[in-house]
C-alpha cells in the first residue's frame, strides 16, 4: 500500500483541515501552502486534489483509491 504524504496536524472547530506535516521532509505547511502546490502540479502532491466550496474556504481531499485507512478527511 502506497503510504500518503500528509498527514493532518491541525484543524478548526468546524474540522477544517489547517496544518498538514509532510510524512517524507517531517515538514509543517499550512492549508494554503498545501492548495497551491497541488494547483501548481507538485508531484509531492499528487495524491490529493482540491475541493472548491463556494459556501467557504477550499480544502484538500485525498484522491480516492478505495481504501478508507489511508484517507485525509
Amino acid at each position: 500500500m502506497k503510504q500518503k504524504k500528509l498527514r493532518m496536524t491541525q484543524e478548526t472547530e468546524s474540522g477544517l483541515n489547517t496544518r498538514f506535516v509532510n510524512i517524507e521532509s517531517g515538514r509543517s505547511v499550512s492549508r494554503e501552502h498545501v492548495i497551491s502546490q497541488i494547483e501548481k502540479g507538485n508531484p509531492s502532491y499528487s495524491d490529493y486534489h482540491v475541493v472548491s466550496n463556494p459556501n467557504g474556504p477550499d480544502f484538500v481531499r485525498s484522491n480516492p483509491d478505495g481504501k478508507t485507512k489511508n484517507n485525509l478527511e
